[in-house]
C-alpha cells in the first residue's frame, strides 16, 4: 500500500486488515439477504475505521520507543518529525478514531470493541502503565488490541447492521480463535526483536521467557489455533473453507519439497526461506474463498476479488510465483 512511511502500513495492512476483511465477509455471508451495495459500503466504512486506528496505533508506538529506538541505534519513522509535529499526527489520527466511535455507537457493542482495541494499545504503548513492559500483560494486550477486540467488533456491527442482533457464541469463537492467532504473532514479533529489546532493557515476555522454554509451546499453541479455527468453521457449516484449510497444508509440504521454504510457527531461523503458518492462508485463501462463496449468490461479488488482489497483492502475487516455478528448476522469486 503507497502510504507516508510514519504509518508502518507495512506492519499492519496485508497482515491483519486481510483477515478484518474476511471476517467481514463472513457475517455478510451468514446474515445478509443480499450482499447489496449498502452492505459493501458499510463494511468498506469499517474497513477505514480499522485503518485509522492502525495509524494511531503505530504512531503512538513510535512515539514511546523513540528513546529506547535512539539508544539501540534502530531507525524510528517518527525521528524525522519534530515534537510538535509528532504530537499533532497522534492527535489527528485520535480525533479520527473519536469521530468513527461516534459515528458507529448506535450500533451497540462492535463499537465498544474497536474503541476497546485503541484503549488497550494506549495502555500498551504509554507510561506509567505501558504493558509492552510488562510480560504477559503487554502479550494479552497486543492480541487483543491487534486481532481479538477489531475482529469481535466488526462481526458485532455488521451483525448489527444485517439483522439487529448478535450470536454470541459465533462471536466468542472468532474471539477466542482471534486471540490464538494474536498471541502467535506478538510472540513471533517479540523473539525477532529479542536481543535489541535486552540492549536496551526493554522487559518483554520475549527477554524473560527463554527460547527453549517457549519452543516447547509452540505446536501446542498452533494446535490449539487450528482446532479453535476448524471447531468455529464446523460450528457455521463452513466446510469448503475447512477444504481450502488441508489444501493449503499441502501446498506448504510441497514448498518445503520443493524449494526447501520452512514453515515456522513463531520462531525465526536462520535459514534464510521461511514462512510464518497459516498466514498465506489467511491472508489469501480464506478472504478469496469467503467471496467466493458469496458469489455463487450474488455473482457481482466475483468482480471484488481482483478488487482485493490489486490491494492486497503482496503474499498472493508471492505464491503464484511459487506455483509457477513449482516444477521447473528456477531461484525462489522475491516477495
Amino acid at each position: 500500500m503507497i502510504a507516508p512511511k510514519f504509518t508502518r502500513t507495512t506492519d499492519w495492512w496485508e497482515p491483519k486488515i486481510t483477515l478484518v476483511v474476511s471476517i467481514g465477509f463472513l457475517a455478510i455471508y451468514l446474515y445478509g439477504n443480499e450482499a447489496s451495495y449498502s452492505v459493501i459500503g458499510f463494511l468498506l466504512l469499517l474497513l477505514l475505521s480499522i485503518s485509522i486506528g492502525a495509524v494511531y496505533v503505530s504512531l503512538i508506538n513510535d512515539f514511546t520507543d523513540l528513546e529506547d529506538d535512539f539508544k539501540a541505534g534502530k531507525k524510528n519513522r517518527l525521528q524525522g518529525f519534530s515534537r510538535v509535529q509528532q504530537l499533532l499526527l497522534i492527535f489527528t489520527s485520535a480525533l479520527g478514531v473519536l469521530f468513527f466511535t461516534y459515528l458507529f455507537w448506535p450500533f451497540g457493542i462492535g463499537s465498544r470493541f474497536l474503541l476497546g482495541a485503541m484503549v488497550v494499545y494506549t495502555l500498551y504503548s504509554f507510561p506509567p502503565i505501558r504493558l509492552k513492559k510488562r510480560g504477559l500483560w503487554g502479550v494479552l494486550a497486543d492480541a487483543f488490541g491487534a486481532h481479538v477486540f477489531p475482529a469481535m467488533g466488526i462481526f458485532a456491527l455488521l451483525s448489527e447492521f444485517l439483522i439487529q442482533s448478535i450470536d454470541w457464541v459465533t462471536l466468542t469463537s472468532i474471539g477466542f480463535w482471534s486471540l490464538l492467532y494474536g498471541v502467535r504473532g506478538i510472540l513471533s514479533h517479540q523473539y525477532l526483536d529479542l536481543e535489541y529489546d535486552k540492549s536496551v532493557g526493554v522487559k518483554t515476555f520475549a527477554t524473560r521467557f527463554s527460547i527453549d522454554k517457549i519452543r516447547r509451546v509452540e505446536w501446542p499453541l498452533l494446535l490449539l489455533e487450528v482446532t479453535a479455527l476448524v471447531g468455529f468453521l464446523i460450528y457455521i457449516e463452513l466446510y469448503f473453507l475447512i477444504f481450502l484449510l488441508g489444501i493449503y497444508y499441502l501446498y506448504i509440504l510441497f514448498l518445503n519439497w520443493r524449494f526447501g521454504i520452512k514453515h515456522v510457527i513463531l520462531l525465526h531461523p536462520i535459514h534464510p526461506n521461511w514462512n510464518i503458518l497459516m498466514v498465506t492462508y489467511y491472508q489469501v485463501l480464506l478472504p478469496i474463498g469467503l467471496m467466493g462463496m458469496l458469489g455463487e449468490n450474488y455473482s457481482w461479488v466475483y468482480l471484488l476479488i481482483p478488487v482485493f488482489v490489486l490491494i492486497f497483492p503482496n503474499d498472493l502475487l508471492r505464491n503464484l510465483g511459487l506455483i509457477q516455478n513449482l516444477f521447473q528448476p528456477k531461484e525462489i522469486p522475491e516477495a
